[in-house]
């Protein structure tokens, strides 16, 4: 909710849609999107959700969902006089 709870993607339903998400994928971040949701109808909600984004839609874009999450990765980061952004940039077979 603290990330994406301030989310403006023009109806409310989407906005709440997006927080579930999150923490969906937050809770298990290499799972796939039906891995991730707790059922079938969830997962479907999840495509739906997903679905705004084509022109017959929203035309909802990737800047529009991750803004409330940027927002506040940039106020944590403004509380310290230095932040390391690391990347791994590693692949193992596995």
């Amino acid at each position: 909710m603290e990330e994406f709870g301030e989310a403006a993607l023009g109806d409310e339903r989407l906005n709440q849609r997006l927080v579930k998400l999150a923490t969906r994928f937050a809770d298990k971040p290499t799972a796939s999107i039906p891995g991730a949701c707790a059922d079938w109808s969830e997962t479907q909600a999840a495509y739906r959700s997903f679905e705004q984004s084509s022109d017959k839609k929203r035309k909802l874009g990737w800047q529009e969902i991750l803004a409330p999450h940027i927002e506040r990765t940039e106020a944590r980061m403004r509380q310290h006089p230095v932040v390391l952004c690391l990347q791994d940039t590693t692949y193992g077979k596995g």
